[in-house]
């Protein structure tokens, strides 16, 4: 039997019966489905927790002042409190630490703990004080303008720049005088030198995002506010804190000791913050092999969820296959007793099946593209599609529709055509 014959005779014995063969196809539908929507969504969740953790730099290692906790402190003796809290990175470990083996440089970044204002409009945002190589070592762009120099620091000038949420926050909306503007902070206005975007998301630890903050020199701060701030410890009660600095940004200069190198600092603090915890450390490195493990394992669970409800959709065909067989008995042995092999009937069978499960991987293939799409525009959560994916999705589709039905094709060619009519 010629194979479009066979095509041909499979497709119009499956549209005899219409909603049975959809029916049959759904566990497939759904299957394929789930599988490209389940690894979509997981793929963009990866993709973006990545990107934030490759945003903080896989070269880097960022220390930071951490306030420590109060457990085991009595609250109410404050006889041998100073006025002034003394708390986290100094000026003595930046200098140790500038002149480790692996490093390359250091940035810093201060929270100067302070309130902006704009004319009548006054935000509690984040006013921090940098060193102009933070640009480079977290990848800063800067949208309009310019960003801060080492000029800037040395002559402690009175300009900042201004992320862009900063631009929503104080300026109305389609100003177009923001770089040349001033801005308020406390007793000193800055000038607004350039606007800066940051893609990747970097959240700073204890202190907050990028884009949220505004920018001036080092040295800048140190003038103005001494790094000592005055904060609100609840009710009328305030505190007094010195902070040297909030944030290290270390660069080292070959990633392949990044391990050693953090180590290194860790002891190093410890030793020097022998009587309080009031630092951190994160290697960014570490979070992104970490991540891309976890991302890797909860693929493979939610595509194994999805290849149980393929195989539920196959032992389903399976069942209506066998069933069909029966239904059918007198049309196989007419075609037996007619002169068609066994081969020709099986093949028939088997043909159904898997233009069966191959349609059905198809219409699965865009339901879960239609699921992700939906999870994209309502969740607002990313989705990546792979074109391996799909062609898995499809080859497995296909691939249940030979398993399955190799039983149903190979009972249906061995019906004996004499038995078979003399029961019709």
């Amino acid at each position: 039997m010629r194979k479009v014959d066979l095509l041909r005779l499979s497709i119009h014995n499956l549209l005899l019966h219409k909603i049975r063969s959809f029916l049959t196809s759904l566990g497939i539908i759904f299957g394929v489905g789930s599988v490209i929507a389940m690894l979509a969504i997981s793929e963009g969740a990866k993709k973006q927790a990545l990107k934030q953790i490759e945003a903080m730099g896989i070269n880097n290692i960022i220390v930071y002042t951490k306030p420590p906790s109060l457990e085991g402190k009595n609250a109410t003796d404050t006889s041998k409190q100073s006025m002034v809290e003394e708390l986290g990175l100094t000026k003595q470990n930046l200098t140790h630490i500038q002149k480790m083996d692996n490093v390359k440089e250091v940035a810093t970044m201060r929270n100067s703990r302070k309130i902006a204002q704009k004319g009548v409009t006054q935000l509690d945002v984040k006013l921090v004080s940098v060193t102009d190589n933070l640009s480079n070592i977290l990848g800063i762009k800067t949208t309009s303008g310019r960003w801060l120099t080492p000029v800037d620091n040395a002559n402690r000038s009175m300009v900042c720049v201004i992320g862009k949420n900063i631009r929503r926050k104080m300026y109305n909306l389609g100003e177009q005088k923001i770089i040349g503007s001033h801005l308020r902070i406390k007793d000193a206005i800055l000038k607004v030198v350039g606007i800066v975007e940051d893609g990747g998301s970097n959240t700073v630890p204890e202190i907050g995002g990028i884009n949220d903050m505004i920018f001036f020199p080092q040295k800048t701060s140190e003038s103005l506010f001494k790094n000592v701030a005055i904060e609100s410890a609840g009710g009328r009660s305030f505190k007094m804190t010195q902070i040297d600095y909030d944030v290290f940004f270390v660069r080292v200069k070959n990633t392949e000791s990044i391990d050693h190198t953090a180590r290194r600092i860790k002891a190093y603090l410890k030793k020097n913050h022998s009587k309080t915890k009031d630092w951190d450390l994160i290697v960014p490195l570490e979070l992104f092999k970490q991540k891309e493990q976890t991302q890797q394992i909860f693929t493979i669970v939610m595509a194994s969820i999805a290849g149980i409800s393929l195989i539920v959709g196959g032992v389903g065909i399976m069942n209506i296959m066998l069933a069909n067989i029966y239904e059918r008995r007198k049309e196989i042995g007419t075609r037996r007793a007619l002169g068609a092999k066994q081969s020709d009937i099986l093949n028939q069978f088997l043909v159904e099946t898997v233009f069966l499960t191959s349609i059905g991987g198809i219409i699965g293939v865009l339901l879960g593209v239609g699921i992700s799409q939906a999870v994209t525009h309502y969740a607002k959560w990313p989705t990546v599609y792979s074109i391996w994916s799909i062609v898995f999705s499809l080859v497995i589709s296909s691939a249940v529709g030979i398993i399955f039905g190799t039983y149903p094709a190979i009972k249906a060619s061995k019906q004996s055509p004499i038995e078979v009519l003399r029961s019709e």
